[in-house]
C-alpha cells in the first residue's frame, strides 16, 4: 500500500498513520518543510526515512520572525542532518536549464553540477540575440506598504513589454514565467498585464516558484537605490530560485551596480561580463529580416518591433490578392489568422455589381435591387438582383374585391384579406 499526503495532512490523521505503521517515508522538497512537520511524518515502525531537497534553495517559512531567525525555526531536519555531516547523496546532472543558465549556478553555489546531454538540444530563443541576458539600469525603485515592500516602474514596464514580444514571436504564453523578488513589483506586474492579452502567462514571486520551471523566464530584481540596500538578495538561497528556473531563455533586468556589493552577485556578474551577456539593452532580431537589429534598454524601445518583426511592410500576398496590411510580424507566417480589412469588390453576378463588404468577410448574394417582371402577375417590380422573380413577393397594391365589394387592402403577391376591415354604418334594431 502507498499512501500520498502533505506534512499537514500526516499531522492531522497522525493516529491512523500510526495504525498503519508505514515502514519507509519518503519526504519530498524535505529542505523547505519545518522539522516539526517531517517528524509528525514518522511513526515506531519506521525503518527508513528518505529525505529528499535541496538545502541550499529556500528554507522553510516560519510565522514568528524571532523564532526563525533567533531559535532557528527556519532549519529543516533535511538541513540540519547535512550540517551535522550525516552522510548523503548529492544528485550532480542537472536536466532542467541550458549549460549558459547553468554556469550562474556552478561554482558560485553549487560546487559540483554537470548538464545532461539533452540540455544542449534547446533551440535558441526567436527573436533575441542571447539566450541569457542580465539588462543593467539604474532607475530608482519606490517602496510602498509602509516601506515593507518594493516596486520599480521602470522594471515592470521592461519585463511587460519583453513579455509581449516574445508572445509575438510565436511562443505559447505557458511558455513564459515572469517573477519577481517582491510582491510590491508583483502587484505593479499584474496591474500592466491584462488577461485580454496576457492569459495563460504565469506571474508570481520566487518564494511561491520553488519547484516550478518553464522554457522562458522573466526576471525583476527590483532593487536600486542610493542607499545600496539589496534587501533579500543577498541570501544566496533566494538567489538560487531566481536563476535556477528557467530552461531554455532567461532574460533579467536589475542594478547590477548595487547588487555588486554582494560577493555572490559579483562573482555572477563577473562570469556574465566574461561571456557579454550583461549590458544596458537587449537586442532584438528580427526573423524575417535577420540584418534588422534593435536595442532594447527600456519599454519605449520595443515600439522598433511593434509587432515582434520590425518596421518594414509585411508586403505578402494573401489569397484575396490585396497585400498583408501589417507591418513585419514573426508570428502566422501562413497568414491564417489575417483579416483584410480592404473592399472586398468581388462581382456577385452577371450584371457586374461589386460585393460591399469587407475582403474577409463571406459574400453575400446579390442584392442589388433591379426591375424584373414578376412571373405571377406580370407586374414590373424592383427585386433583389439574385432573387428568382418567381419567388418575389410583388408589392403592387391587389386590384381585387372582396365579396363584400371593398378592394383588397394587401399587397398583389398575398393572400386577400379574408374578413373586410373598412367600416360601415349600420343601424341597430334598437
Amino acid at each position: 500500500m502507498v499512501i500520498g499526503m502533505t506534512t499537514t495532512g500526516a499531522a492531522k490523521f497522525r493516529n491512523a498513520l500510526q495504525e498503519l505503521c508505514p515502514r519507509v517515508v519518503i519526504v519530498e522538497e524535505a529542505a523547505e518543510v519545518l522539522e516539526a512537520h517531517t517528524i509528525t511524518t514518522l511513526s515506531e515502525a519506521c525503518q527508513h526515512l528518505i529525505l529528499i531537497g535541496d538545502h541550499q534553495q529556500l528554507k522553510p517559512s516560519a510565522t514568528v520572525y524571532d523564532l526563525a531567525k533567533n531559535f532557528h525555526l527556519e532549519m529543516s531536519m533535511f538541513e540540519r542532518l547535512v550540517n551535522m555531516k550525516m552522510p548523503f547523496v548529492r544528485l550532480n546532472y542537472q536536466h532542467r536549464m541550458r549549460p549558459d543558465i547553468a554556469c550562474l549556478l556552478s561554482p558560485h553555489i553549487y560546487s559540483e553540477l554537470e548538464n545532461h546531454p539533452s540540455v544542449f538540444e534547446y533551440d535558441n530563443i526567436k527573436g533575441l540575440s542571447a539566450n541569457l541576458f542580465f539588462v543593467e539600469h539604474k532607475q530608482r525603485e519606490e517602496e510602498i506598504k509602509d516601506g515593507k515592500s518594493h516596486q520599480n516602474i521602470h522594471e515592470a514596464e521592461f519585463v511587460v513589454a519583453l513579455c509581449r514580444y516574445l508572445l509575438h514571436q510565436d511562443y505559447k504564453p505557458e511558455q513564459i514565467t515572469v517573477l519577481t523578488t517582491y510582491t510590491g513589483q508583483l502587484f505593479c506586474l499584474r496591474k500592466l498585464m491584462p488577461s485580454s492579452e496576457f492569459a495563460g502567462v504565469k506571474v508570481h514571486v520566487v518564494d511561491k516558484y520553488q519547484g516550478e520551471e518553464n522554457d522562458i523566464v522573466l526576471l525583476s530584481l527590483v532593487r536600486s537605490n542610493l542607499q545600496g540596500k539589496v534587501g533579500f538578495l543577498s541570501i544566496p538561497n533566494r538567489v538560487c530560485v531566481a536563476l535556477s528556473r528557467a530552461k531554455k531563455g532567461l532574460y533579467c533586468i536589475c542594478n547590477s551596480e548595487i547588487l555588486s556589493s554582494v560577493q555572490l552577485w559579483s562573482n555572477i556578474f563577473h562570469t556574465l561580463r566574461e561571456k557579454d551577456q550583461v549590458g544596458k539593452a537587449l537586442t532584438l532580431c528580427c526573423q524575417n529580416h535577420p540584418d534588422r537589429q534593435a536595442k532594447a534598454s527600456c519599454a519605449e524601445d520595443f515600439k522598433q518591433a511593434p509587432e515582434g518583426g520590425c518596421t518594414q511592410p509585411c508586403q505578402f500576398r494573401l489569397d484575396c490578392g490585396h497585400v498583408c496590411p501589417r507591418v513585419c510580424h514573426p508570428s502566422d507566417p501562413e497568414h491564417k489568422k489575417v483579416k483584410c480589412r480592404k473592399n472586398c469588390e468581388k462581382i456577385l453576378c452577371k450584371e457586374g455589381h461589386k460585393c460591399t463588404r469587407l475582403c474577409y468577410e463571406d459574400c453575400p448574394e446579390c442584392l442589388v435591387k433591379v426591375e424584373k417582371v414578376v412571373t405571377q402577375c406580370k407586374h414590373l417590380q424592383m427585386v433583389p438582383c439574385s432573387q428568382n422573380p418567381q419567388t418575389f413577393i410583388c408589392q403592387e397594391p391587389c386590384q381585387k374585391l372582396l365579396e363584400c365589394g371593398h378592394p383588397c387592402d394587401t399587397v398583389c403577391g398575398e393572400l386577400c384579406t379574408r374578413k373586410c376591415i373598412v367600416k360601415v354604418i349600420l343601424k341597430l334594431k334598437c
